[in-house]
Protein backbone atom coordinates (compact mmCIF):
# COMPACT_ATOMS: atom_id res chain seq x y z
CA UNK A 1 0.00 0.00 0.00
CA UNK A 2 1.29 3.45 -0.85
CA UNK A 3 1.29 5.95 2.01
CA UNK A 4 -0.35 8.56 -0.25
CA UNK A 5 -3.61 6.57 -0.03
CA UNK A 6 -3.82 7.45 3.67
CA UNK A 7 -3.72 11.17 2.89
CA UNK A 8 -6.00 11.45 -0.14
CA UNK A 9 -9.43 13.00 0.23
CA UNK A 10 -8.68 14.60 3.60
CA UNK A 11 -7.71 18.08 4.71
CA UNK A 12 -4.24 18.28 6.30
CA UNK A 13 -2.43 21.06 8.15
CA UNK A 14 0.36 22.77 6.24
CA UNK A 15 3.82 21.69 7.38
CA UNK A 16 6.91 23.80 6.91
CA UNK A 17 9.61 21.96 4.95
CA UNK A 18 12.56 21.41 7.31
CA UNK A 19 14.69 18.68 8.86
CA UNK A 20 12.42 16.03 10.36
CA UNK A 21 9.74 16.38 7.69
CA UNK A 22 9.47 13.31 5.47
CA UNK A 23 7.60 13.13 2.16
CA UNK A 24 5.37 10.22 1.16
CA UNK A 25 7.99 9.31 -1.46
CA UNK A 26 10.55 8.73 1.29
CA UNK A 27 7.98 6.91 3.41
CA UNK A 28 7.22 4.57 0.50
CA UNK A 29 10.93 3.86 -0.10
CA UNK A 30 12.05 3.26 3.48
CA UNK A 31 9.06 2.62 5.73
CA UNK A 32 6.29 0.04 6.17
CA UNK A 33 2.85 1.13 7.39
CA UNK A 34 1.78 -0.02 10.86
CA UNK A 35 -1.05 2.28 12.00
CA UNK A 36 -2.77 5.59 11.28
CA UNK A 37 -4.92 7.22 13.95
CA UNK A 38 -6.14 10.74 14.61
CA UNK A 39 -3.76 12.35 12.13
CA UNK A 40 -0.69 10.45 13.31
CA UNK A 41 1.17 7.76 11.41
CA UNK A 42 3.21 4.93 12.91
CA UNK A 43 5.63 3.03 10.70
CA UNK A 44 8.50 0.58 10.95
CA UNK A 45 11.59 0.68 8.72
CA UNK A 46 11.59 -1.98 6.01
CA UNK A 47 14.89 -3.27 7.42
CA UNK A 48 13.20 -3.64 10.84
CA UNK A 49 15.75 -1.49 12.67
CA UNK A 50 13.71 1.66 13.40
CA UNK A 51 10.20 2.84 14.22
CA UNK A 52 8.60 6.26 14.03
CA UNK A 53 5.50 8.21 14.92
CA UNK A 54 4.75 11.28 12.83
CA UNK A 55 2.13 13.99 12.51
CA UNK A 56 0.50 13.86 9.08
CA UNK A 57 0.37 17.00 6.95
CA UNK A 58 0.93 18.65 3.60
CA UNK A 59 3.90 20.75 2.56
CA UNK A 60 3.38 24.15 0.95
CA UNK A 61 4.31 22.57 -2.42
CA UNK A 62 1.25 20.30 -2.08
CA UNK A 63 3.16 17.09 -1.31
CA UNK A 64 1.88 14.91 1.53
CA UNK A 65 4.31 14.37 4.38
CA UNK A 66 4.79 13.63 8.04
CA UNK A 67 6.50 15.72 10.67
CA UNK A 68 8.45 13.28 12.85
CA UNK A 69 7.42 13.37 16.51
CA UNK A 70 9.46 10.44 17.82
CA UNK A 71 11.80 7.91 16.26
CA UNK A 72 13.49 4.97 17.98
CA UNK A 73 15.80 2.06 17.21
CA UNK A 74 14.47 -1.48 17.48
CA UNK A 75 16.74 -3.96 19.27
CA UNK A 76 15.48 -7.39 20.35
CA UNK A 77 11.85 -6.32 19.85
CA UNK A 78 12.33 -3.36 22.22
CA UNK A 79 12.60 0.35 21.42
CA UNK A 80 15.78 2.19 22.40
CA UNK A 81 17.50 5.52 21.79
CA UNK A 82 14.39 7.65 21.36
CA UNK A 83 14.78 10.85 19.33
CA UNK A 84 12.09 13.51 19.70
CA UNK A 85 11.33 16.15 17.06
CA UNK A 86 8.90 19.05 17.18
CA UNK A 87 7.13 17.99 20.37
CA UNK A 88 6.67 19.67 23.74
CA UNK A 89 8.71 18.24 26.59
CA UNK A 90 5.61 17.34 28.61
CA UNK A 91 4.22 15.27 25.70
CA UNK A 92 7.35 13.18 25.09
CA UNK A 93 6.44 10.31 27.47
CA UNK A 94 2.95 9.99 25.97
CA UNK A 95 4.24 9.77 22.38
CA UNK A 96 7.05 7.37 23.34
CA UNK A 97 4.59 5.13 25.19
CA UNK A 98 2.17 5.06 22.24
CA UNK A 99 4.94 4.23 19.77
CA UNK A 100 6.18 1.44 22.06
CA UNK A 101 2.68 -0.05 22.50
CA UNK A 102 1.89 -0.11 18.79
CA UNK A 103 5.30 -1.41 17.68
CA UNK A 104 5.40 -4.17 20.30
CA UNK A 105 1.92 -5.30 19.29
CA UNK A 106 2.98 -5.24 15.63
CA UNK A 107 6.17 -7.21 16.31
CA UNK A 108 4.33 -9.79 18.42
CA UNK A 109 1.88 -10.40 15.54
CA UNK A 110 4.69 -10.92 13.01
Amino acid sequence: MGFENLFEGKSWPEVQERIGVMSVDTLNRIWQFVLEEDGYLIAIAKDGNDALLGRMGKRNDGKFCIEIVVRAEIENNELHHYEFWYVDKVDKPRYARRLLEVIQEHLNQS
